[in-house]
């Protein structure tokens, strides 16, 4: 079970800004907000995941690629940040590392660790 890790209110306020311009397609300003959770909360896997989603979806794989492993060093059981990792690796054609995340994240979500 994961230890429990208390959460800062003004990391998680700055957090919800930088989703919200992602899901405006901001990817750009997406990133800098992240990078402002970053450094308010070093150890924030759903900053460093959501900032790697950016990524990808700017088509910066290998970045992408570098904010997934920061968020599993995090989160190591995080299936979705996996699976993610997963599709990004397949992208720049490292399939059968991507295929390996992608299964180890469906497993992880189906509780079959």
């Amino acid at each position: 079970m994961a230890k429990y890790r208390e959460r800062n209110p003004f990391a998680e306020i700055t957090l919800q800004e930088a989703n919200e311009m992602k899901y405006r397609n901001d990817y750009a300003n997406a990133i800098e907000i992240y990078d402002q959770v970053l450094e308010i909360d070093p150890q924030n896997a759903r900053a460093f995941h959501s900032k790697g989603n950016a990524m990808d979806l700017l088509g910066r794989y290998e970045e992408a690629i570098s904010c997934y492993e920061s968020a599993l060093t995090c989160d190591p059981n995080n299936a979705e940040t996996l699976y993610n990792k997963g599709v990004t690796l397949c992208k720049i054609g490292r399939q059968s590392e991507g295929v390996e995340c992608i299964e180890q994240g469906v497993s992880i979500s189906f509780g079959n660790q």
